[in-house]
């Protein structure tokens, strides 16, 4: 119980008045009466009372007593307070981005956390409450989740772990959408529960969220945010990168070291930018070495020659910053794998040709594609043709007659059977000048975007036995007369297209560049898609063998189904090994780089993930004023009934 105006009890001072009152009150009056006979006869009478009478004062007086404590407790307003929830619980998010690795001082703003967070639990735990801990990395995890005093010393281990062995902090962004969910839970039990977020990012709302800063006065970053290599018309390359400095105005010159320009393997060159001044308000340029200015800084003589091939872009900055992972950048991909192609046909046509020109350019950024054409004389018993050293051999008409074993075979209209073809030819059938229209049977990667009933023959070629083939497209409504049929089985991977082109319409319609653009996607797709990743991304793979190995950062891998994907966690080149269906040995390289959220360590957000406090419905204070009211008025009703009880 507690009383809102404690002056009140003043009133008890009433007591001592009463004590007074009955202590000076005499105890008989002396009265002059005509006679005493009466009261000697009531003398003799108030002799039995005597002690009931003792007995009721006494009562009285205690009533009266009672009653002046009553009135002075109402003039205090007595109440009995509610019970309250004590502020004493904390979760503490640690920001684990890369942004968190900045450095200053020797130390990073990660280790100025941890640290925090050790004297935030302190101070804690000394007043009895509850302590969790969130690592809000690229997956949050908890720490410690509403840890007492008990636990100080195993979160503290905990905690040490999180610096001694490495720092646990990632080189991506910090997920804190998940982290505030976890820190939620928590409040949905004690919604006094302080959440606080050690970050060094600014974020304008904070919402229901405590931020302190970790960071320190003097920190900046210069940072390689990207490169590019663009092939242009000339086919000569364009460098573009882009760079970023945070924190501070600040000169800084750009180097671009070109390895294996020109696939001159021994030699290197170096680009270097004019001095760039970045301001606090402009933090970000791109620089451009465009063909004319490689020239000039390498040396070619007049312009007539560019920079057309490279094996590495090396791209760095050379300053003392407070975050080194981002001051270079490599760019690989800068000389294509050869893909050779051999054509042989007794009657060449164009459209293969043209064909393969349009896939050139296609897949200019991922092959080098050389074409041969080779006219087949069948009077001739030795041909031009060879069965050996070709990715893609295409045979119209004339057959060899053995199968080569070590790249993709295209079989055109086949007069004959090589020895190992695994198929027999039948009737050559002939609609007399009519067109059939094709049908596709099962779905196949080598029918993507092919509309077969839009693809019309006159003649075509009965193929029989077929042997591990699957049928793509039949003459409609006969699926015993296949057209194109392929198989991929090992070091086998042969179509048969039973047709001769110059009896259908197929040459002329988009689905005939689209079937030799399916062809290099199934039989040989890209081992990647691109050269440049940031932490975080999934980078998927193919192989051009069997077998595929990827090392790198934190990955040691090998890989038998295609295509395979990896997730890259951390900075720097990783290497893609492999050996091709030919026995090329064949190594590939990409470079995974740090975001440029993460590279700007002086980045202002708007707003963090919302923390939804609910309402706490407290207890309201007992008022105790009617109670000592109505103690007061039922003593005063028993102290008249005793008063009465005295002339009864």
């Amino acid at each position: 119980m507690s009383l809102l105006l404690p002056l009140g009890l003043l009133g008890l001072l009433s007591i001592v008045v009463l004590i007074i009152i009955y202590i000076l009150k005499p105890n008989y009056q002396q009265k002059l009466v005509s006679s005493t006979h009466v009261w000697k006869l009531s003398l003799k009478y108030r002799k039995k009372r005597i002690p009931i009478s003792r007995f009721r004062n006494i009562i009285i007086l205690i009533c009266q007593i009672l009653i002046l404590t009553a009135c002075s407790f109402v003039l205090a307003k007595p109440v009995i307070a509610a019970e309250k929830l004590k502020d004493t619980e904390q979760v503490v998010i640690i920001d684990a981005s890369a942004s968190m690795l900045v450095s200053s001082a020797g130390e990073t703003r990660f280790e100025r956390a941890i640290l925090e967070t050790k004297q935030m639990m302190k101070k804690t735990m000394e007043e009895s409450g509850l302590f969790s801990v969130i690592v809000a990395d690229q997956d949050p995890y908890f720490i410690a989740q509403r840890s007492s005093g008990v636990d100080q010393a195993v979160i503290n281990t905990k905690l040490d772990d999180l610096i001694n062995d490495g720092l646990k902090c990632t080189y991506g962004s910090a997920n804190l959408e998940k982290a505030v969910l976890m820190a939620q839970e928590i409040v949905k039990q004690n919604p006094d529960a302080e959440v606080v977020l050690l970050t060094a990012t600014e974020y304008i709302d904070k919402g229901n969220i405590k931020v302190v800063d970790m960071g320190l006065d003097g920190e900046w970053n210069a940072a390689i945010l990207d490169c590019r290599a663009t092939l242009e018309d000339s086919n000569y390359y364009t460098i573009s990168i882009d760079v970023g400095v945070y924190g501070r105005a600040e000169s800084i010159t750009v180097y671009c070291e070109i390895i294996g320009a020109n696939k001159v393997y021994n030699e290197s060159f170096i680009l270097e930018s004019d001095p760039l001044f970045f301001s606090n308000v402009e933090e970000e340029q791109t620089i451009t070495f465009d063909h004319e200015e490689i020239c000039k800084q390498l040396g070619f003589n007049e312009l007539k020659e560019g920079l057309y091939a490279y094996e590495t872009l090396y791209v760095h900055v050379d300053v003392a910053d407070g975050f080194a992972e981002d001051n270079s950048f490599y760019l690989y991909g800068g000389i294509k794998d050869e893909v050779k192609i051999q054509y042989a046909s007794s009657m060449l046509n164009p459209f293969f040709k043209s064909g393969m020109h349009t896939l050139n350019t296609v897949f200019r950024n991922v092959w080098d594609i050389k074409f041969d054409s080779v006219t087949v004389d069948p009077r001739m018993e030795e041909q031009k043709y060879k069965t050996e050293g070709y990715d893609l051999y295409i045979f119209e008409h004339i057959m060899p007659e053995i199968m080569p074993n070590d790249g993709i075979v295209l079989l055109v209209n086949p007069d004959s059977v090589p020895r190992n073809g695994g198929f027999r030819l039948g009737n050559v059938y002939s609609t007399g000048g009519g067109q059939v229209a094709l049908q596709s049977a099962d779905e196949h990667p080598l029918m993507n975007f092919i509309d077969a009933s839009k693809i019309t023959v006159s003649q075509f070629t009965e193929i029989l036995a077929p042997t591990g083939f699957d049928t793509l497209m039949h003459v409609q409504n006969y699926p015993q007369y296949p057209i194109l049929l392929a198989k991929n089985d090992g070091d086998e991977k042969v179509m048969i297209l039973a047709m001769d082109l110059h009896y259908s319409n197929f040459p002329i319609l988009f689905e005939f560049p689209t079937f030799l653009y399916n062809i290099f996607d199934y039989y040989m797709p890209a081992t990647l898609l691109d050269f440049a990743y940031e932490i975080g991304d999934t980078v998927s793979m193919n192989c051009r063998g069997e077998t595929l190995e990827v090392t790198g950062g934190d990955i040691d891998e090998e890989f038998t189904d295609f295509p395979c994907q990896v997730v890259v966690n951390k900075p720097g080149t990783y290497t893609v090994t492999q050996v091709s269906m030919m026995g090329d040995y064949i190594i590939e390289n990409f470079f995974v780089s740090i975001s440029d959220f993460e590279s700007n360590i002086t980045k202002k957000v708007n707003k963090l993930p919302d923390l939804f406090v609910e309402a706490r419905l407290d207890e309201e204070d007992k008022d105790l004023l009617v109670y000592f009211a109505a103690a007061m008025v039922a003593l005063l009703f028993l102290e008249w009934w005793l008063q009465s009880r005295e002339y009864f």
